[in-house]
């Protein structure tokens, strides 16, 4: 081929080497060109891109394609790129192109190659528009595959046009979800009516323990107590005494039922297991739940399970704890002004229930809820205060917000509909008032929404601008070599304001450099 022909002419002896010069396509190809020709020599790969008046139609890229690969399958692998002089397209036309366009796509995932292979999408002016079945898939394609698409199809000559998504949900898959959901609620329902019944057949057996717990025989109460502290080796033989923080029975291959639980005097803690020797014992064991106050005798272990000392538990008696007394006279209660919810978040564990039944065992009269900034425990604060009666007083911590920078700076007293405003804006070489400069200030009046008057003028900062200042004001050096001095141009613009309002969209920066 003739190197000096140039591009039309290359093109048109290329489509008489690959037999498309007789074809009613031809026509297509009028003012074709060859604009370049990759040749990868060690791969045996060339990559023609083409350029056309329009973007072909589907069934001539079809022919050219073919016969292309043919005429050069024994000199090298042939892959090609389009451009469009003219690149408008309508839907027929990205319909035609969807189904190669997505197969050219690499690292889509299989589920969504499936939902896009089996739609042809819609054409809105200049968007292109994918169905999907719900918000989801709409958000993966726009975010992970719209470029993907896009690119596919400027292989083959098309703009970049703006991919966009609608989630279209069929009358079938609108009742499967509503007989779906209908089930689910029917399951709910049968599940909440089961637990109700299971809580109060507990309830129901938890009743008919009446009085401490005793499980074993009775600690008497010159048994000497120790310290859990203390415990340091096996031991034969000792009693102790704390508060269970937390508790789990299971039944275990053989039959027998197991009893765990944790204790602590808060000197330290220790695990205890406890084995229910008969049917009357395994109801009993069961009634130990976290938040007792426990008497336990038994032998100390070395647990090779656990790989710690636990107690092997023979005896437990419920006990009272010694609770904390408020021992102020009648009428010099204290009353509790500042107390936080777990509606104060990361800052409270008690309900306000409980710490309104506290206040009323020690005699209290009020007590004040204070959350942070909300008041979600006000509902259950009140039935607590009714129910005890105790008064409730009802507070919160307000967050105090600083709203940033003001409005409006030096105010005064003006009717506002009837002022005339200068909106402005000022291009620096930076962004210190002190150590930067003006060179440019732009305005305008503005009386009854309209625009009444203009002010522009560059002004010569004597240096040389920067490249960061050149490309982020658009204004350069000639722009700004003949200008007059920064003083000049400010007295000037403050005998053209006058005494209006001035008006900007950064105003503590533009009003800095006016005010320096």
């Amino acid at each position: 081929m003739d190197m000096q022909a140039n591009e039309v002419e290359r093109f048109q002896l290329l489509l008489q080497q690959i037999n498309l010069t007789e074809d009613a396509a031809v026509v297509h190809f009028r003012n074709g060109s060859i604009a370049r020709l990759t040749v990868h020599k060690q791969s045996k790969k060339w990559h023609f891109h083409f350029q056309f008046e329009k973007i072909l139609p589907f069934n001539v890229y079809h022919l050219f394609h073919t016969k292309l690969t043919k005429a050069f399958s024994h000199i090298a692998d042939v892959s090609f790129s389009f451009e469009a002089r003219d690149s408008s397209f309508d839907e027929k036309l990205v319909q035609d192109y969807w189904s190669i366009c997505i197969q050219e796509m690499d690292g889509i995932s299989p589920p969504m190659l499936a939902l896009l292979n089996e739609q042809k999408p819609t054409v809105q002016g200049v968007k292109v528009i994918v169905k999907t079945k719900n918000d989801t898939e709409a958000m993966t394609i726009k975010r992970k595959y719209a470029s993907l698409i896009q690119d596919s199809f400027q292989q083959f000559g098309f703009p970049a046009f703006q991919l966009d998504t609608t989630v279209a949900v069929s009358v079938e898959e609108i009742k499967h979800f509503q007989e779906q959901k209908l089930q689910e609620d029917k399951a709910r329902g049968l599940q909440a009516l089961t637990d109700m019944e299971n809580a109060e057949k507990e309830e129901s057996s938890q009743q008919e323990l009446t009085g401490p717990l005793t499980i074993g025989y009775t600690i008497k109460d010159d048994e000497e107590i120790r310290t859990m502290a203390s415990i340091e080796d096996e031991e034969r033989r000792i009693a102790i005494q704390g508060y269970v923080f937390d508790a789990e029975t299971k039944e275990l291959r053989s039959g027998r039922t197991l009893l765990t639980f944790k204790i602590t005097d808060y000197t330290s803690s220790i695990l205890v297991k406890m084995f229910a020797r008969d049917k009357e014992d395994a109801v009993l064991v069961q009634a130990v739940k976290k938040g007792m106050w426990l008497k336990v005798r038994g032998s100390i272990q070395n647990d090779t399970f656990v790989r710690d000392l636990v107690m092997i538990a023979n005896d437990i008696n419920e006990i009272s704890p010694k609770e904390r007394q408020d021992r102020a006279p009648e009428g010099e209660k204290r009353v509790e002004l500042h107390l936080h919810s777990p509606m104060s978040q990361m800052d409270a564990v008690t309900s306000i229930s409980k710490y309104v039944e506290q206040a009323k065992k020690w005699g209290h009269k009020a007590i004040a809820l204070t959350d942070h900034a909300v008041a979600q425990s006000f509902p259950e604060a009140y039935s607590a205060g009714k129910k005890n009666g105790v008064k409730v007083l009802y507070g919160v911590e307000i967050n105090l917000v600083d709203d940033g920078v003001p409005i409006a700076y030096n105010d005064d007293n003006r009717y506002l509909p009837d002022e005339t405003y200068v909106v402005f804006d000022v291009e620096t070489t930076g962004l210190s008032a002190v150590y930067d400069t003006i060179i440019e200030l732009a305005a305008v009046k503005v009386r009854g929404g309209e625009i009444v008057d203009r002010f522009e003028s560059f002004a010569n900062p004597h240096h040389p601008l920067s490249a960061t200042t050149i490309e982020l004001t658009g204004i350069t050096d000639d722009m700004v070599r003949e200008a007059p001095n920064v003083d000049v141009v400010l007295r000037k613009f403050k005998e053209w304001i006058g005494q209006d309002i001035l008006v900007a969209h950064n105003a503590s920066f533009d009003m800095g450099f006016l005010n320096v």
